[in-house]
């Protein structure tokens, strides 16, 4: 009994016995599932009806701190600065104190010969800048002597009363670092040190303004006065402390190190504790972006600001510049930091040095040229992807508020988290989904244009695919011309991707390799004069992003720019189509010259930085595209049953031979068969229980049952064929392996043979529901020996539908296809399914399926079609038409039997018509019984003809016990099939 009665075939399974070498014994697995089978109420594998469900436009509530979903603390390995370098290592090892680590720290490397000879560095030291900044946060903790020697104060230099302008090189020379700096120019709340250039030395070029201050000094100081202010109103902390002014040095390319050593500084950093013991901004020489690098550097040290209040300063030392958190931190701190400079330029329009306002964007191209790194990708100190994945915060503040950056900033001060914690911290706290976003973010990158409006009433809801940053342009113009970014077909430069031409009856996998966070995108262009000409030469492209966990997908739908036609020209949408709940992403009307452009990004994230980057993982899509459906015209007959005729034969037959056999037939469930050339007739049964039956007509407690059966009527005769002896029966079909075993589903002949559906199922555990579908197969027997199957092949069951729920075989089709019936199970409501092979033979055959764009050659395209049928029903044809039989299954355990028509086998079949109410089932049937139910309701074709048709149902009883007065051995007869004759109209 396939998939029916699982509310009570375990507990038969359990308790029925069979007859093993003349002695009664449990029932091993493989025989194991008993007379219960395929019936409404059943408990089996649910699927979820596909549709379509367009996730609703997110929208931010206002801001509540999220709970924290986990414990932040962590620990991390202590940095390596190379095997040249001692101090750290020592204060590593727990041998030196942390004052003198910062001591003998910068020492070490200024004046080897001041420290302890142990300690002096035998090489080169790796990552100066983070050795650097190491230092730095671990003299925040030290001791005032100790921290000056990397944290010295400095002041303002005192102005001459009468001076006209300034003279920024009159103060006294500074040294810092092992520069000396004879340049003090101050303005507000800011100093910086620098040197002029001239005589073969660096320093900051001597062309000044009329009051004699460096023009590049200048725009030093405008630039820090107006982020300063900017960040401010934009919420960010920078406290003014009297006599302390924020220092940048400019002038910073090496320490030097006796015996010809050097401690190179070739990029802009900032110290987290530096010169008058805050941040401190270092600047090399040679850098000339005067007024974008101090806003950007300035929104660095805004960022140490947040780190004060929290353990960082101190425990996070190692989180922070050891091993891999560094550069997980240092992708948000860049990536923040080219947004913020932007967003001076944008909120005080004030650009001194033109085009330095679009330094920013420079970096786009390393994000959106490898679309598939990971989100929070790190290059290394200086450069890389996070100096262009503004992009992502941008994004962010522009969907939510601006306040979403600086929330994650205080995510990060006030929970210790990294900046992918922080980011979700914050998205939760707004209510949002960052997967939903992710993909989102992805969608807008591949456009770089503001949003254009949706169809009414939700104009708004593409307003998260785009940006309303009036850069975008910039960020396009930057990828233009550069390899795998430029313009192409669709449109102008956007970020790298993969464009296929896509005619009708495409069949295709794609492999993408992403990293967590990362996307890829595919455009899917539509051939011209390639599809049904009936509708424009169309057809529905079907894209299959099902076989992925933490997959998210969207199909943006568009055409080519400067194309013809109504559709919406990229970067305009005309439509976004997601998956439905199957993962099927379908567009419809697929014609030149549409474009459909599939994004998908692993929605997972990682939150180092480095192992984001190293874990790397194959996302798997199958595309294609599919004619219309074609459909049969016919001038339906409305079902008008005339009338129903009970207890028709065979059931006497059955009946009588029960009673009679010493070893074979008493009762089955399935009741399926097929007409032999010979004129004999198969009849095809799944959980049999086998004979003899007691002399008063029961049946003893130690019948065997078996997983199924033939019984072959010839004329008035019965004669069963079972595996295994007389004495100890197994099930016809043998199970593949222990605890496995088939139950039957429809057969026909094919090339000259009996060819039956069977459906595995398995168990997994101990349990009473401890057993599934596991696979279908097809068993072919040569009419001459219907005892052993002649070969067992595999059929499709990816889907994990059980196909063989009926057969119409392509000599009664009417188009010289087999159509293959199946259903999608669940308690209620069970759904068909259609499949198809051309010609006869389903092990050889190709296989179509049915869905409602036409037929695919994938299963798991298939969809389901009528709601309400059975696990088990018939196709029959009908005056030029085809008959739909089934119970219903639409309420649990109902007895009612529908019939539906259609003018083609594979629907849509309408104007439902009650047939026939079977009498037995429930408390109120004919046994008065509540554990009686009946089920699989379907035609006879040998046995029916014109507008008279044959049909069976099962009976069976719940009744588990294994028991003298148990309804199964009290009265066999409740377990088999019923025969009804009906006629229609």
């Amino acid at each position: 009994m396939r998939n029916a009665l699982a509310l009570f075939s375990a507990t038969v399974v359990l308790a029925a016995v069979v007859l093993t070498s003349g002695t009664a014994q449990a029932a091993p697995d493989s025989e194991a599932a008993t007379a219960a089978g395929r019936v409404v109420g059943a408990v089996a594998p649910q699927h979820t009806q596909p549709r379509v469900v367009t996730p609703p436009v997110p929208q931010p509530k206002p801001f509540k701190e999220a709970p924290l979903s986990t414990a932040t603390g962590r620990t991390a390995t202590p940095p390596d600065f190379g095997p040249g370098e001692r101090v750290l290592s020592a204060y590593h090892q727990g041998k030196l104190s942390r004052d003198d680590a910062v001591r003998y720290g910068l020492g070490a490397v200024r004046s080897p010969r001041s420290v302890p000879a142990h300690l002096r560095p035998t090489g080169a030291i790796h990552d100066p800048q983070r050795y650097l900044t190491y230092l730095s946060m671990l003299a925040a903790s030290a001791g005032p002597d100790a921290a000056r020697t990397i944290a010295p104060d400095v002041t303002v230099p005192a102005r001459a009363a009468a001076a006209a302008g300034y003279d920024d090189c009159a103060a006294e020379p500074y040294d810092y670092l092992g520069v000396t700096y004879r340049c003090r120019a101050s303005a507000g709340e800011f100093l910086v040190l620098y040197n002029i250039a001239g005589g073969g030395r660096p320093g900051i070029p001597a062309d000044a303004n009329p009051n004699g201050r460096a023009k590049a000094v200048q725009h030093l100081l405008n630039a820090l006065s107006v982020a300063v202010d900017e960040y401010r109103e934009m919420g960010y902390p920078l406290p003014v402390r009297d006599g302390k002014p924020w220092v940048l040095v400019y002038g910073v390319d090496e320490i030097p190190v006796v015996g010809g050593l050097s401690f190179p500084i070739d990029a802009p950093f900032v110290l987290p504790f530096g010169l008058n013991q805050q941040a401190t901004i270092l600047v090399p020489n040679g850098q000339t972006d005067w007024d974008y690098l101090p806003r950007h550097e300035l929104f660095h040290v805004m960022q140490y600001q947040y780190w004060d209040k929290s353990d960082i300063a101190v425990d996070f030392v190692f989180n922070h510049v050891g091993s891999k958190e560094f550069g997980s931190m240092n992708w948000w701190m860049e990536a923040t930091a080219e947004w913020a400079a932007h967003q001076t330029y944008v909120r005080a329009p004030y650009v001194p040095i033109p085009g330095e306002e679009k330094l920013y964007a420079r970096n786009v191209y390393d994000v959106l040229s490898k679309p598939g790194a990971a989100l929070n990708s790190w290059g290394g100190l200086g450069g890389g992807p996070q100096y262009g994945a503004f992009l992502l915060p941008t994004y962010l503040t522009e969907q939510v508020n601006p306040s979403f950056v600086r929330r994650t900033w205080e995510s990060i001060r006030d929970h210790d988290h990294l900046p992918i914690e922080a980011i979700r911290h914050t998205a939760d706290g707004y209510g949002l989904n960052v997967k939903d976003m992710l993909l989102n973010y992805h969608i807008a990158n591949y456009r770089l244009a503001k949003p254009n409006a949706a169809p009414a009433p939700t104009v708004d809801a593409w307003r998260i695919y785009g940006y309303s940053d009036a850069d975008a342009s910039l960020w396009r113009d930057n990828l233009a011309g550069a390899s795998g970014t430029s313009g192409d077909a669709l449109g102008g430069a956007r970020p790298a991707r993969k464009s296929h031409s896509t005619p009708a009856g495409t069949q295709v996998e794609y492999q993408d390799i992403l990293r967590k966070g990362g996307a890829v995108y595919h455009d899917f262009r539509a051939v011209k004069n390639s599809g049904d000409a009936s509708c424009g030469y169309c057809s529905t492209l079907l894209v299959d992003t099902s076989k992925d966990a933490n997959r998210g997908s969207a199909v943006v739908v568009w055409s080519p720019t400067g194309s013809t036609g109504t559709l919406a020209k990229y970067p305009s949408i005309h439509t976004v189509r997601h998956p439905d709940a199957g993962g099927l992403i379908t567009v419809p009307d697929f014609a030149y010259p549409m474009v459909a452009t599939l994004v998908t990004t692993w929605t997972e994230l990682d939150i180092h930085s480095s192992d984001a980057d190293s874990s790397p993982k194959t996302f798997t899509t199958n595309v294609e595209t599919v004619l219309p459906l074609t459909a049969r015209s016919c001038a339906l007959r409305p079902i008008s049953v005339r009338g129903v005729e009970t207890t028709v034969e065979p059931e006497g037959t059955f009946n009588r031979y029960a009673a009679s056999t010493p070893d074979g037939w008493t009762g089955g469930d399935s009741t399926y068969s097929v007409k032999l050339p010979d004129g004999r007739i198969v009849w095809l049964f799944s959980d049999t229980w086998m004979g003899p039956l007691n002399s008063n007509g029961t049946r003893p407690v130690s019948a065997p049952l078996v997983n199924n059966t033939f019984v072959v009527q010839n004329g008035g005769s019965l004669t069963t064929y079972q595996g295994g002896t007389a004495g100890a029966p197994r099930a016809l079909m043998p199970p593949s392996g222990p605890g496995k075993w088939y139950w039957v589903g429809d057969g026909h002949l094919s090339g000259g043979q009996l060819q039956v559906v069977y459906q595995e199922y398995e168990r997994f555990g101990s349990g009473a529901w401890d057993w599934r579908f596991n696979r279908n197969v097809v068993a072919n027997f040569a009419l001459s020996n219907l005892r052993t199957p002649v070969s067992v092949r595999q059929l499709p069951s990816a889907s994990g539908v059980a196909w063989g729920s009926g057969l119409l075989p392509a000599s009664r089709s009417g188009d010289g296809y087999t159509y293959v019936y199946g259903v999608d199970d669940s308690p209620i409501n069970k759904q068909m399914r259609i499949a198809r092979v051309y010609g006869s033979d389903l092990a050889n055959g190709t296989w179509q399926y049915h869905t409602p764009w036409g037929w695919t050659l994938r299963e798991q395209n298939s969809r389901n079609l009528l709601t309400g049928i059975a696990n088990e029903y018939s196709v029959t044809p009908w005056g030029g038409q085809f008959l739909l039989l089934s119970q219903d299954s639409t309420e649990a355990f109902s007895g009612q039997i529908n019939a539906w028509t259609s003018c083609s086998p594979y629907g849509p079949f309408t104007q439902k018509t009650p047939v026939y109410r079977m009498p037995e089932p429930g408390p109120y049937g004919s046994y008065w019984n509540p554990n009686v139910i009946s089920y699989n309701a379907h035609v006879h074709p040998a046995l029916s003809s014109g507008d008279t048709f044959v049909a069976s149902y099962n009976v069976n009883s719940m009744d588990t016990r294994v028991s003298p007065d148990a309804d199964h051995y009290r009265d066999p007869g409740i377990y088999r099939p019923r025969f009804f004759r009906f006629t229609l109209g």
